[in-house]
């Protein structure tokens, strides 16, 4: 399979923003990552639909969907405190743990 890179070679160059990153730590805490790589997808500056199943992207969309409008009741609700989402990151246990990772020519055996 030959995938051609050159036309999407200038989003490799783009940065997420705070609020970008903070809905992808959500996703993932939640365990919805379906969801945290269309975000991830569609924030890099890429179309999700290249990449899954047209039926899998409109059912992730419409539980997204429903989970927002859930979300903004909630916050509209002055009895119901929710955290905000800047603080997501500090839920990430190990956040301090980095491993620097290199380019390894990963080498597959079998075949002829």
């Amino acid at each position: 399979m030959h995938h051609q890179i050159s036309s999407n070679s200038n989003n490799f160059h783009r940065a997420i923003n705070p609020e970008q990153f903070d809905q992808v730590v959500e996703a993932i805490l939640a365990g919805k990552y379906s969801w945290a790589c269309v975000l991830m997808l569609r924030f890099a500056g890429y179309n999700p639909l290249h990449y899954i199943p047209y039926r899998t992207y409109n059912r992730l969309l419409k539980e997204n969907a429903q989970l927002r409008r859930a979300t903004q009741q909630r916050n509209e609700n002055p009895k119901i405190t929710s955290l905000p989402a800047a603080s997501c990151v500090s839920k990430v246990k190990d956040l301090a743990y980095l491993e620097v990772v290199t380019k390894k020519k990963t080498e597959i055996p079998g075949g002829s």
